[in-house]
């Protein structure tokens, strides 16, 4: 089974460049320095399941071209993780007004009906809205659309977080701890985009040593990082990992093909908003 990982967006939650800010990656030129925040595509067997809907979703979509959502599969409920969820309504026009499928934790999506009521309130009057239907898992792998999905559990500060595995590649953010157990899940898998905050420590997120620890004891073939800030530059710290990790970026496309066989679709970054394409 031949599994994409696409990165929508590889940016903490304020993105690169932040809002004020004038350092040095927030006024780089280089396009693999601007960073919305953080999200992917999974591609497999003709279908599309988003992870997250983050408040970048709308310019995320135009810019990678995709109009087709099977699946949503929520993360957790932090506003850059799912703020964008109004958006879908496109998504939804576009699909015959099929309602769109979320899967997240119990209190995932406990927080997303209580954020969006009017989305999930029958009596709400206006049409101009996105149909969704949230199912929630725990432990266990669950079907989306044929597709098996197993739930890799991390923790985020004091929260619980879901990370997703399909077939051999898995996608984790929003973490400062992968348990063991985790690491099992994992094992076996050969394409790994990764949170890994900024160099030095954080309390709810990994840094870049400590995920590139976890990416070892996973043994992946390959490991791209994400939910990156402004205290990385692309480039340079590019230089200074081993030959299996690279900092990821958006549009970056990546796959786990049918012989097991990880290949990178080298995208140079184009397309972005102008907001944000140049300073």
């Amino acid at each position: 089974m031949r599994v994409e990982i696409e990165i929508l967006g590889s940016g903490t939650s304020a993105g690169v460049p932040m809002i004020g800010c004038d350092c040095w990656v927030c006024r780089s030129e280089n396009p693999r320095n601007k960073r919305l925040r953080a999200s992917v595509l999974f591609r497999v067997d003709g279908r599309v399941f988003l992870v997250d809907v983050t408040p970048d979703f709308r310019l995320q979509a135009l810019r990678s071209g995709f109009s087709q959502v099977d699946a949503v599969l929520v993360t957790h409920s932090h506003a850059d993780h799912v703020h964008g969820l109004d958006d879908l309504r496109a998504i939804y026009w576009g699909g015959g007004r099929k309602p769109i499928d979320l899967y997240g934790y119990p209190e995932t999506v406990a927080s997303i009906r209580a954020t969006f009521a009017y989305i999930f309130d029958e009596d709400y009057e206006y049409k101009g809205i996105a149909k969704i239907d949230t199912h929630t898992f725990e432990h266990e792998p669950f079907t989306v659309a044929g597709i098996k999905v197993t739930p890799i559990p991390v923790v985020h500060g004091n929260m619980r977080v879901a990370g997703f595995r399909i077939g051999d590649a898995a996608y984790i953010t929003d973490t400062n701890l992968v348990p063991e157990s985790s690491i099992e899940l994992l094992k076996g898998v050969k394409l790994l985009v990764l949170d890994a905050l900024r160099r030095t420590p954080h309390p709810t997120h990994m840094s870049l040593p400590q995920a590139l620890e976890v990416a070892r004891a996973a043994a992946v073939s390959r490991v791209f990082f994400t939910h990156i800030n402004h205290d990385i530059e692309h480039e340079s710290i590019n230089k200074t990992m081993p030959e299996f990790a690279r900092l990821g970026y958006d549009m970056l496309r990546a796959s786990v093909e049918e012989d097991g066989s990880v290949k990178v679709h080298e995208i140079e970054p184009s397309g972005l908003p102008p907001i944000i394409a140049s300073r």
